[in-house]
C-alpha cells in the first residue's frame, strides 16, 4: 500500500482544541441584500506559511511553503424571531515542492431556527465536508512521507435541538436528536475499519435563576457504529453514555461562559474491548477584566475513539487564550494549550502535546484585514515514532466588500 498526505490542513485545529476565540479588532465584512429578503456575504482569504516539519517526523524535518486560498459565500434570512443560514466554502492548498500535496476541501454548512411560539423553539444544523488529513496524523500517524498519495474522506452531520418553556420562565426542557457519518474515499483496504455512524439522543432540563443564569442537568447517549469488523473479529462498536450537571451564564460586567461535570460510561459491545467508566466534564468561561482585553479558560476530559491503536483514549485538555484590542484596527491573539492522550487496550501508549499561538491582526481598510501568526506544537509520546516539533509562520489576507 502507498499513501501520501503531504497536505497543512490547518494543524491549528490541534491548537484550537475547544477554543472560540473572544471578539478581537477585525474585518466587519459588507453584504449585499437580494430582491428576496436574502443578505449574501462574500469574502476572500488568501495566505502564505511556512511549515519547518511538514511530515510531523521526530528527525530528518522537512520545511514547506504553502499557500492558501479559502472564498466563502454566507447567505441568511432573517423572518422575525425565524431564521436561516446557508455557509458555503472551499479551502485550497498549493505547496511549492510536490504538487500532489496540493489539495481542495469543501464544506457546506446551513441552518434554520424557528421560534413557533415564546414557548416552542426549533433549531436544525446541518454540515457537509470533503476533506484531506493533515500530514502525519490519522492514518499515516507516524509514517512520514513513506506514503504518496492523500488521505481523503466525507463527512455529515445533523443536529435538531427542540426547547420548551418559555426563556422568561424558570425551567425549560430541551431535547436533542443528531446523526453523523465518517467515510474514507480511497485507502480501502485499511480505511474501511474506520469508517462509522454516530447517533444522539439526549434531554437537558434548565432552571433558569433570574440572575443571567441556568443551571442544568444533561442525559445524553451516543451509539458509535462501525460499518466493518476488522481481521481480529473484534468489533469497535459501542454505546456512550454521559450525565453531566452544570451551569450556563450569560455575559456580566466581568464573565460568561458555562461548566458541566458528571459521569460518562463508554461500554462495548465486544467483551474483548477495555470499557470507560468514570468522570467527565467541559468548562469554558471568558473573563473581560477590561472593555477590550479577554482571557478564555478551556478544559474538558472524556473517553474518545481512538481512529488507529487501542480501545479508547481518555483525554484531558486545558487551555488559555488572551485576545486584546489595541486599537479600532488592531489587535493580538496570545493561546496555550495542553493536551493529555492516555491509550487503553494493550497500546501502552501515552501522548502529551503542548502548542502555542503568538497573531495580529490589522484592519487596512473597510476591504481588507492582513493577519500573521505563529504556531508552535511539541508532541511527546511513549512512541518515539509519534513525536515531533512544528514551527509555522504565516500571513493572510482577508477581503470583503465594503461593510453599510
Amino acid at each position: 500500500m502507498q499513501m501520501h498526505t503531504k497536505t497543512l490542513a490547518p494543524i491549528f485545529a490541534m491548537l484550537s482544541v475547544g477554543f472560540a476565540a473572544p471578539v478581537a479588532a477585525n474585518l466587519k465584512p459588507g453584504s449585499v441584500m437580494t430582491k428576496d429578503g436574502a443578505e449574501i456575504t462574500p469574502t476572500l482569504q488568501t495566505g502564505i506559511s511556512s511549515n519547518n516539519n511538514f511530515f510531523s517526523t521526530p528527525e530528518n524535518e522537512e520545511s514547506r511553503l504553502v499557500w492558501t486560498i479559502t472564498p466563502n459565500l454566507k447567505a441568511a434570512i432573517e423572518d422575525g424571531p425565524d431564521s436561516y443560514n446557508l455557509d458555503l466554502g472551499t479551502s485550497s492548498s498549493l505547496h511549492n515542492k510536490d504538487s500532489a500535496d496540493n489539495f481542495t476541501q469543501v464544506n457546506i454548512g446551513a441552518s434554520v431556527h424557528k421560534e413557533f411560539t415564546s414557548q416552542h423553539r426549533l433549531d436544525i444544523n446541518g454540515d457537509a465536508d470533503w476533506l484531506y488529513e493533515p500530514r502525519g496524523s490519522g492514518l499515516t500517524e507516524g509514517l512520514g512521507d513513506a506514503v504518496n498519495e492523500l488521505v481523503k474522506y466525507q463527512q455529515q452531520n445533523v443536529l435538531l435541538h427542540y426547547e420548551y418553556g418559555a426563556q422568561s420562565s424558570k425551567a425549560q426542557v430541551a431535547f436533542n436528536a443528531g446523526f453523523f457519518n465518517k467515510k474514507y474515499q480511497n485507502f480501502r483496504e485499511i480505511s474501511q475499519y474506520r469508517d462509522y455512524d454516530k447517533s444522539l439522543i439526549g434531554v437537558t432540563g434548565y432552571y433558569n435563576t433570574q440572575a443571567s443564569t441556568r443551571t442544568f442537568l444533561e442525559v445524553k447517549q451516543e451509539n458509535y457504529r462501525y460499518d466493518f469488523i476488522q481481521a481480529n473479529g473484534i468489533s469497535r462498536d459501542s454505546d456512550d453514555v454521559k450525565i453531566l450537571i452544570g451551569m450556563e451564564w450569560e455575559a456580566t460586567a466581568v464573565t460568561s461562559g458555562s461548566f458541566k461535570l458528571g459521569y460518562q460510561n463508554k461500554d462495548f459491545s465486544a467483551n474483548e474491548r477495555e470499557s470507560f467508566s468514570g468522570l467527565s466534564w467541559e468548562a469554558g468561561v471568558n473573563w473581560q477584566p477590561l472593555s477590550y482585553s479577554t482571557v478564555q479558560f478551556i478544559t474538558s476530559r472524556s473517553a474518545k475513539d481512538p481512529l488507529v491503536q487501542g480501545d479508547y483514549i481518555k483525554e484531558s485538555v486545558y487551555g488559555v487564550n488572551w485576545t486584546h484590542n489595541w486599537s479600532d484596527y488592531l489587535s493580538s491573539l496570545a493561546g496555550v494549550n495542553y493536551t493529555d492522550e492516555q491509550y487503553t487496550g494493550g497500546v501502552g501508549r501515552k501522548d502529551k502535546s503542548k502548542s502555542a499561538r503568538l497573531g495580529l491582526n490589522y484592519v487596512v481598510s473597510q476591504f481588507g484585514m492582513v493577519s500573521t501568526y505563529i504556531d508552535f506544537i511539541d508532541k511527546d509520546s511513549t512512541q518515539t515514532a509519534i513525536e515531533f516539533d512544528r514551527v509555522i509562520v504565516g500571513i493572510n489576507f482577508t477581503f470583503a466588500l465594503k461593510a453599510n
